[in-house]
């Protein structure tokens, strides 16, 4: 798919949450690499954010990096430039922000939530191996997603080591919600979760992010004196 795109004049950007996915994107022409650390929401790896940006950096150089999960703050996005990105890409936080098409209710439960709450759920894919839009397709990496609890998740997991029909029950519950009720039963989120307070505009969140990681740069330079 990287040379049909850059045929095309379109420039490729793939995230990974592994090195050695990274090298393989590399191998493959990709112009620019995400480096996803498990404290993310939605699909991921098992890798910290603060041990794999670093290593992908390595591994990839000079193609450029950017830094995701686990950051919600511009001190977040100080800490990966830092560790040599070029910049970040956040998800829980904007989808606090105002413009955001998810329901109140997500929102809502972002903003009630402790870093905690927001779990892996470890089985997704036997779960959902009915539905070809939410399972892992053959050939694509290994994922987990990560969700704010619900009853419905805190059953799922206590439940998936069970009889085959608790399986069954489950699926048939989230089979009936996929039309739009999903979120209520996992609204995925991140860890950042629990640093997310306020539901404000999208642009005002770029320039509080912007304006906190300049102050910590700035402030950072005093340890060196």
């Amino acid at each position: 798919m990287v040379q049909r795109a850059h045929d095309a004049g379109i420039l490729v950007m793939h995230q990974v949450t592994t090195v050695q996915q990274a090298r393989q994107a590399a191998e493959r022409g990709v112009d620019v690499i995400i480096a996803q650390g498990s404290e993310a929401g939605g699909f991921g790896g098992t890798v910290a954010g603060l041990t794999l940006i670093p290593q992908v950096v390595d591994a990839v150089r000079p193609i450029p990096v950017i830094a995701a999960g686990g950051i919600a703050d511009g001190r977040g996005l100080a800490a990966a430039l830092v560790l040599g990105a070029q910049g970040i890409n956040m998800g829980t936080r904007f989808l606090a922000a105002r413009e955001a098409s998810v329901s109140a209710g997500w929102q809502q439960a972002i903003l009630a939530a402790a870093s905690e709450e927001a779990v892996k759920v470890e089985g997704w894919t036997d779960l959902m191996r009915f539905h070809p839009l939410l399972a892992v397709a053959g050939g694509a990496y290994e994922a987990v997603p990560r969700a704010l609890r619900t009853p419905f998740l805190t059953a799922w997991l206590q439940r998936r080591d069970n009889a085959p029909q608790d399986v069954e029950d489950l699926r048939a519950e989230v089979q009936g919600a996929i039309a739009g009720r999903l979120a209520e039963l996992m609204p995925l989120a991140g860890q950042t979760a629990g640093m997310i307070r306020d539901i404000i505009p999208a642009a005002e969140i770029v320039r509080r992010v912007v304006a906190e990681a300049e102050e910590v740069l700035k402030q950072t330079t005093t340890l060196l004196r």
